[in-house]
This record gives C-alpha cells, structure tokens and sequence, in this order.
C-alpha cells in the first residue's frame, strides 16, 4: 500500500501569506499612487472613468491571486516530486508476553500441618510421706536444678536401700526412731512370750500324762478296795476314800486337759502379736527412709514449695520435678488429614514428625507419632495424634509448654505431574508448544497440595503451561515466554509446605 503525504497546514497558510504579501507590493509600483491614496469610489459614482479604473483594478487583482496561487501549487507539485518513495510495510499482529509452569513427574510426600503445645511424659509433685521438722535442705533444691533418682537396691527380708541418688531434703526422723525402738521392743516380748508357752505346753502335757497314769491306778486300787469290800475284807470307809482319791485325780485331769488345749490358742494370740510387732517395725522403718526424700527418676526441678525448719504433714507438697528427656506433643488435625495417616498407622508404622516454633521456621525437632485419640472432638471435629520427641543431648531441648508447628510425614506420591492451581481454568491450561503457539488441553485433577494440584491425565511431563494472561490468551495465538517456574519454585515459596519433594537417591 502508498501512502501520499500532503504538506502540513502551516506550509499552506505560508504560501498564501507569501503571495498576499507580493500582491500587495506589485499593487504599490504599478497603480498610480493618487489611485491607491484616494478612497475607493462609492457604487453611486457619476463618473464612468472612475468605475471603469475600479473594475480594471479588480480584475487584474484576482487574475494575480490566481496566478499566485497556481504557482504555489506547481512548486508544492515540484517539491513532492523530489520526495522519495515510501516502501509499503507489513502489518505486525501483536504477540502477548506471558509466564510459564513448567511440568515435571516429581516423587513427593504429603506433609499434614498442625498445632500442638508439648508436655513432660513424666511430671509429679513430690509430697511428704511423713510428718515432721525439714532439718536437712539441698542447697542446690532450686528451680532449673537437674537431679538424679539413683538405684534402689532391695535385699529379701531386708528394708530397701537408696544408693548414689541426690537427696533433696530430710525430715526430722528421731519420732519414727522412738516408734522403730518400741516396735523392736514388742518384738522381744512377743518372742519371749511365745518360747514361753511352748515350754509351758510341754510341761502341761507331760502333767497330763503322769495324772492319767495316777489316775489310773487310783481307779485299779478303787475296784480292788470295792472288791474286798464285798468280801468282807474292807470297811466302807476304805472304799469312800479310794472313790474321793480318783475323783480328785479325775478332776486334775480335767483342769489338765483345759490348760493343754488352751496353749495353742495363747500360742497364737501370742504370734499374731509378735506378727503385729514386726509389721509396726518394718512400718517403722519405711517412714524413716521416707524422711530421706530422693526423686523417682531423673528429672529437672520445676518447683519447690518447702524450706529447711518448716514443720511439714504427709501429703504436703514439697517438689515438683519435671522429666524433660521424653516429651509429649498432642496435634489436632482434621478428619481428611487423618484419613490419610489411617493405612500408615493400620500397617504397624509410626510416621515421621518434624517440630519447629512456628510455621516458618524449619524443622528443630524431630519425633514420631506414637498413638491417636479414641474419639474425635465434638466442639471442632478434630482428632488428636500424640508425637513423642525424645531431646538428646545433641540437640536443643523441646520444653514443656512450648507451642510447636507440627508437620507430619503422609502418602508418597510416585513419579506424579504437578501444575499450578492459578494456571487452571474451567478444568483445562493453555500449554505453550515448542514454536510458542497456545493450545487448550482439558485435564483431570486429583489431590491439592494448597498452590499446586496433582495432574492425574492430560499433561505430560516438561510440558509448559501459561500461568499469566489467561484472560485473553486464545487457542492458536503465539506467544512470548519471558520466565519459567516449576514445582520446585512453588514449594519453596509456600509459607508452609504441605508437601515435600523426595529427590532420587545419587547411584
């Protein structure tokens, strides 16, 4: 196509300018000057000179103009002739700069985010046992102290014994003492007794039987008195005395045979005593090795509510130690998150938790999750997990009471296509070929992963999608990629990941 380029307006207006101005001149040299001075003459003049030279004047005025202006118009024809030639151009149709995702089949672990305020497994309050006066304190009993629990040795028949343990406190034991010495002494007597009526007893039934052995003859010497009696070879008086003898002897054995069978019984009431002692002594001895207070495990020392001189009860608090080795993390999550741990935890394994202090941050901690909550929270329709951390000495402490991010290990995905969630529009994306020409293509979706979604059909891997322009970006239409991102990128701008990409192991 030509295009003519006419002159500009302020040309023209130059060029008119130009001959009114010559005109003007040519008028002051040619027409008399008595004529140009004197007034134009008014349409009733009388005189026919003087129209005739009016109209003459006229004339030749608009026979110059357009001269002028006709030669004007041949210059303007001369200079346009010495224009060069305007080259037609194509017209360009305008390409739109956009951003691409680039597709990628990536191995990636399902990472479940929550919330959870860690706890001591182990925290009791130690309380006194006994009553009385705290005489002895450890200096170092303070608020942050860690202690040691020791061994307790335990021998048969013998009070248990506490060794290599730090003892926290002592109470004034010198009341049990008193009571261990009393109980010692009822044991003794209870011994003494009981030797006692054991030989008591046996004296008693060898009494018995020297009585019946008399008791018996007495009784051989009555029937042989009564005998002679009949024949007349004693008196009656004889026979009343035979007959009192065995009475009085059967009466001994009486009393005998009472005191016998009564030994066991007092025998009896004599051990149960001595039983009873010996239960008031080892009673006796127990509360004086509870008035050396030790701690049941090794722990640090959260709080102390007694000091040296305070007159304390049994069941009064006195310490409270804390075991921080082994924490507790309770974790709310939400039924689909739980769901997704349900085959994990069904097949005997305990998925991997990573702590930190907030969901920023990277992992500090690392635990696993140990057990779930029978039934789910009616007020927020979660379920609890509980992780167990265990702080080692390589590491810095989770304490107790601090509010932790929990991310806990899910489902491997294995060799999935991720896209954008932004790059998805009316379930299909613009992939971008290699001569940079959009074509639609419709896909299906599976789960989402906050800002990616997983690809199930319909995008390959290293296929580019359009990320940018998408509301007027068309089928068939080029473009021009300016940036590319993949699910790398994606992941590491999240402010808290929901998925993590396992990278494969180096040959």
């Amino acid at each position: 196509m030509i295009h003519l380029q006419l002159p500009p307006v302020s040309v023209v207006k130059w060029q008119f300018a130009a001959a009114s101005l010559t005109l003007r001149k040519w008028q002051k040299r040619v027409l008399p000057v008595r004529v140009i001075d004197k007034p134009l003459p008014t349409l009733n003049m009388t005189s026919s000179t003087a129209q005739t030279s009016f109209v003459r004047r006229l004339v030749v005025s608009e026979i110059l103009i357009v001269v002028l202006l006709v030669a004007a118009y041949a210059a303007f024809k001369q200079l346009e002739s010495q224009k060069a030639e305007v080259e037609p151009k194509a017209i360009e149709t305008a390409r739109l700069n956009v951003d691409v995702f680039v597709a990628e089949s990536l191995v990636v672990q399902e990472l479940l985010n929550g919330f959870g305020t860690a706890r001591a497994d182990r925290d009791v309050v130690i309380a006194a046992q006994v009553s009385g006066e705290v005489i002895d304190f450890n200096p170092q009993l303070k608020v942050g102290q860690r202690v040691q629990a020791g061994q307790l040795i335990t021998i048969a028949d013998q009070p248990s014994i506490r060794r290599d343990g730090d003892l926290l406190l002592k109470i004034d034991p010198r009341d049990l003492q008193q009571r261990a010495d009393q109980a010692s002494s009822a044991i003794d007597e209870g011994i003494a007794e009981t030797d006692r009526l054991k030989v008591q007893q046996t004296n008693l039934v060898r009494q018995l039987e020297n009585s019946k052995a008399t008791l018996a003859t007495l009784q051989e010497e009555y029937e042989r008195v009564l005998s002679a009696e009949t024949k007349k070879a004693a008196t009656r008086s004889d026979v009343n005395r035979a007959i009192l003898e065995v009475q009085r002897y059967q009466d001994a054995v009486i009393q005998l045979e009472n005191q016998v069978s009564s030994i066991p019984l007092q025998l009896l009431a004599a051990e149960q005593r001595l039983a009873s002692s010996r239960a008031e002594q080892a009673r006796t001895q127990n509360d004086l090795q509870r008035t050396e207070v030790y701690p049941p495990f090794d722990g640090v020392i959260s709080d102390v509510f007694v000091q040296k001189g305070r007159y304390v009860r049994a069941g009064e608090q006195l310490v409270r130690l804390t075991d921080i080795s082994r924490v507790e993390v309770p974790v709310s999550l939400g039924m689909d998150d739980f769901l997704q741990l349900q085959q994990i935890l069904n097949s005997g394994q305990k998925p991997k938790v990573l702590l930190a202090e907030n969901e920023t941050a990277d992992a500090r901690w690392q635990g696993y999750m140990v057990r779930v909550a029978p039934e789910a929270d009616s007020l927020s329709r979660t379920i609890q997990v509980y992780v167990e951390v265990e702080n080692s000495a390589d590491q810095t402490s989770l304490l107790p009471g601090a509010f932790t991010h929990a991310r806990i290990e899910g489902q491997v995905f294995n060799d999935v296509v991720l896209v954008a969630q932004e790059a998805i529009v009316d379930g299909a994306v613009f992939v971008v070929n290699e001569a940079n020409v959009v074509r639609k293509r419709n896909i299906r979706t599976g789960r989402r992963f906050q800002s990616l979604v997983l690809v199930e059909e319909g995008l390959d891997a290293g296929e580019r999608v359009v990320l940018t322009n998408l509301d007027i970006v068309e089928e068939g239409k080029e473009v021009i990629v300016q940036s590319a991102t993949g699910p790398r990128d994606e992941t590491d701008a999240l402010r808290s990941p929901t998925l993590r990409i396992i990278e494969p192991a180096n040959p």
